[in-house]
């Protein structure tokens, strides 16, 4: 069996009675290190060692046992001291036991000093132990209260038979209590409103997410609740089953995720205006070619029309009807942001300058026009079209919220934005920097939560029926997204509405020069093929070229055209393809041709532009395209211009 060392402390003057007790330890199985002081000094020093008993003799002629208990008492020492004397009477070894002393073994009876030593060394061990489970919990207790003072959450303490016993400093904010004592003994359902979404009485569900907890120890679920004030929030709920006092209670950790949950409904709508905008794009895009052979056939024949006045009238009629519909298809192409556009770097306040006059009519006599420009305004590059057509849009949406009349101010600003601001909003994508910010005010009526959540979606309207198309605000919002900004609406019921619009600063400051070729005779000899799968549309655009002289191959697809091609035994001097075609794109078709006509010139249309044309590998330098609809006379000019360039 292994010995037990036992590091010992000996204040004696004596050496031979220092043995005599060290020998009777070793008799008993101690293994003895030991150190022999008789002075202040020596015993000072000797303790640094920390010793694990020490034996002392009371009576000592410089340094005795009362001057050794005096720094023991000082140091605060929890080391066993044992009195070890041939001089001490019962009453004094009391009193030495009342002022710290552990225990005490006469030396002429020295049997006792081993299991006076053991039992000693065993109840330290007790004591230390005990101490430092008091000290572990106490620092758990500190650090729980450190938590629970500087944490976010509101953290409550929950008897659930009889209320709240405590909250924390965070709770008190939350719910908006003035102090702690308000809001001890309210129940779960007082923090909560009467309903839930999915219709469960808050009474009878928080009972059972109670009863859930106290069984399985601990639920995490989603709840409302609602402050002090009335205003309803929601939040995370973690409910922990604990004893305290005896007690089995619950500590409840609520979060609100107000901001969490707003994120995602700006989230959703996102994704829900991405897919009305595809939807949109798509209707255009086909009802484009509907439209291009409509108005198209319209056109050719009026050119045909020489006596029968009657007739002339009705297909007119029929252009400008088709004329409308383009209209509306420009709108839906806007808002899906695949619109062709021809960016400008210009300056929005020069802008505003010009169209001042021209909005002053627009909004009529009744509605005063306040125009606020800041000065040495960055530029921006966008359509001037587009930027036009916003600012009409806003201006009319502002108009017919002020019937009886009112104020319309129009203003800009150089904007700083930083990451956090595009967080707060939930912005994704965006980089912080410089933005040219157009705001346009009215002091009409205003709207409500739900309607500023749906005014940018196509033909959401809050017009009576015949008065609007529901598509102005929905062209704005694709025509801002087009071109990299945002737009924000800030509006309450009876207190107007200010639509903020950011457009991101241009770095190359130099307006583009705008190029036009004039075509004064669009007719030719020229070989054309022409690729389109709509067939309607594949024949009036033959029907408009042999009109103006041009040789025509036509092609369905593009496999058809790599086999009219083949078939054919001449040159081709240009091709005119759709660019979204099944099985090969018109990219595809041009890419296969060029190695056999190289000289061989390509016009590319699209109902579609933006995305789906950068897509198919167009909208490159020096490309061609040709947006539809377009007319007999638009065909044959860009043929020409195509031709000649």
């Amino acid at each position: 069996m292994e010995m037990m060392t036992l590091h010992l402390l000996i204040l004696e003057d004596n050496p031979d009675d220092a043995e005599l007790a060290v020998k009777e330890l070793e008799h008993k199985g101690f293994n003895v290190k030991w150190t022999r002081v008789d002075t202040e000094e020596a015993f000072r020093k000797a303790l640094a060692k920390k010793p694990d008993l020490i034996l002392a003799d009371y009576s000592l002629p410089s340094f005795d046992c009362p001057a050794a208990l005096e720094v023991y008492r000082q140091l605060r020492l929890e080391i066993p001291l044992i009195v070890v004397s041939g001089t001490i009477g019962e009453e004094v070894a009391v009193e030495c036991m009342k002022s710290g002393v552990t225990d005490y073994v006469l030396k002429d009876n020295l049997s006792r000093l081993s299991p006076v030593v053991k039992r000693a060394l065993e109840e330290i061990k007790i004591y230390r132990k005990s101490r430092q489970a008091e000290e572990a919990l106490r620092e758990s207790e500190e650090k729980y209260r450190t938590l629970y003072n500087s944490s976010r959450d509101a953290i409550m303490i929950l008897e659930p038979d009889k209320g709240f016993l405590s909250g924390n400093p965070a709770t008190v904010k939350m719910f908006g209590y003035q102090n702690e004592d308000e809001f001890i003994s309210l129940t779960p359902t007082a923090l909560s409103p009467g309903y839930q979404p999915d219709g469960d009485l808050s009474v009878e569900k928080s009972q059972k997410m109670i009863s859930i907890a106290m069984e399985q120890g601990s639920h995490f679920f989603e709840w409302k609740h609602k402050r002090v004030n009335g205003e309803e929030f929601y939040s995370t709920v973690l409910l922990t089953r604990m004893k305290l006092y005896g007690k089995k209670v619950l500590q409840a950790t609520v979060r609100d995720i107000t901001e969490h949950k707003k994120l995602e409904i700006q989230l959703r709508q996102s994704q829900k205006m991405e897919a009305i905008g595809i939807l949109a794009g798509g209707v255009a895009h086909d009802f484009n070619n509907l439209l291009t052979v409509i108005i198209g056939n319209a056109h050719l024949a009026l050119m045909n029309i020489i006596k029968d006045e009657s007739l002339r009238k009705e297909i007119e009629e029929i252009k400008k009807a088709g004329d409308k519909a383009v209209s509306l298809t420009r709108q839906l192409l806007a808002f899906s942001r695949k619109q062709l556009v021809q960016p400008n770097i210009l300056d929005i306040n020069e802008l505003l300058t010009d169209m001042e006059k021209m909005l002053g009519r627009l909004i009529g006599e009744d509605i005063e026009l306040l125009t606020i420009p800041a000065p040495a305004l960055w530029r921006v590059e966008i359509d001037p079209g587009q930027i036009e057509q916003v600012i009409m849009n806003l201006a009319i949406n502002a108009k017919d919220a002020m019937p009886k009349g009112g104020n319309l101010t129009i203003g800009t600003a150089n904007s700083d934005l930083n990451e956090n601001y595009f967080r707060e909003y939930g912005i994704e994508g965006k980089k912080s920097g410089h933005y040219v910010m157009l705001a346009v005010s009215d002091t009409g009526s205003g709207m409500d939560k739900k309607t500023r959540e749906h005014i940018f979606e196509p033909f959401f309207t809050t017009k009576e029926v015949g008065k609007g198309t529901g598509l102005g605000l929905s062209t704005v919002y694709g025509i801002i997204k087009q071109n990299n900004g945002f737009i924000w609406v800030y509006s309450e019921p009876g207190k107007g509405t200010t639509f903020k619009v950011y457009l991101p600063k241009v770095k190359n400051a130099n307006p583009k020069e705008k190029k036009q070729t004039p075509v004064d005779n669009p007719g030719g000899s020229e070989t054309v093929l022409i690729v389109e799968d709509d067939d309607n549309l594949r024949k009036f655009a033959q029907k408009a070229l042999r009109q103006h002289g041009y040789k025509l191959l036509v092609a369905e697809n593009g496999e058809d055209a790599l086999k009219v091609c083949k078939e054919y035994d001449g040159q081709i001097d240009l091709m005119i393809t759709d660019v979204v075609m099944p099985k090969m794109s018109g990219r595809e078709v041009a890419d296969r041709l060029q190695p056999f006509y190289p000289q061989m010139k390509v016009i590319y249309m699209s109902g579609y532009t933006d995305n789906a044309i950068v897509h198919h590998g167009v909208l490159e330098p020096g490309l061609n395209f040709l947006e539809k609809p377009f007319t007999p006379k638009g065909l044959a000019r860009k043929v020409r211009e195509t031709l000649d360039n």
